[in-house]
């Protein structure tokens, strides 16, 4: 198995599979958690239309130097939602301003 097709299985079935263990029980978890969920099934449904436009790109484009159509394609589905994670770990675990008056 390629690399690329590691990626693709990696971004098709670990990501939803990883949000839908994550999405569990969402009331229960801190809200560092809970921002990481969102930020990552953000990054998620950001990377569905890209992969799927890249994946409709007509061959006559394609190229074999052709670096964004695999980007796009294949690593878009499993690196957004790890992008989309790391920022909701940053912004999740702030401690607000009027969490901290009360």
């Amino acid at each position: 198995m390629s690399a690329g097709l590691t990626l693709l299985m990696l971004g098709l079935f670990v990501a939803p599979a990883a949000l839908l263990w994550l999405g569990h029980r969402l009331r229960r978890r801190t809200e560092r958690q809970r921002a990481i969920f969102w930020w990552a099934l953000a990054g998620h449904i950001i990377a569905i239309p890209i992969a799927t436009i890249a994946a409709f790109w007509p061959p006559a484009f394609w190229s074999s130097e052709d670096l964004s159509r695999g980007m796009a394609g294949l690593v878009a589905l499993l690196l957004l939602p790890l992008i989309g994670a790391a920022i909701g770990a940053v912004v999740g675990g702030r401690e607000q301003v009027s969490d901290r008056l009360s």
